[in-house]
């Protein structure tokens, strides 16, 4: 089974981007063209696949820096849901 970070740089990757950048967890997402319909499309992936609700709360720039960020933050709710 993949893990978390390693699933979302592969959905990312396929996606969201061309499918030619290979998504690494510590790359920043803006930089390498992840816009504010992109974390949409991101966070109803994170939803679905692995049943973590991010409240609107957390949708901050701050945990959508990278992936790395944004598994951090998955994993503050992880437990309740």
């Amino acid at each position: 089974m993949m893990d978390v970070k390693k699933e979302l740089c592969v959905f990312i990757s396929e996606n969201i981007l061309s499918g030619e950048i290979e998504v690494t967890p510590e790359m920043s997402l803006s930089d390498i063209g992840v816009d504010s319909f992109s974390i949409i499309e991101i966070i109803l992936f994170i939803e679905r696949k692995f049943n973590v609700a991010i409240p609107h709360e957390s949708l901050t720039p701050e945990n959508f820096v990278s992936v790395n960020a944004l598994v951090e933050c998955m994993n503050s709710y992880k437990n309740k849901v």
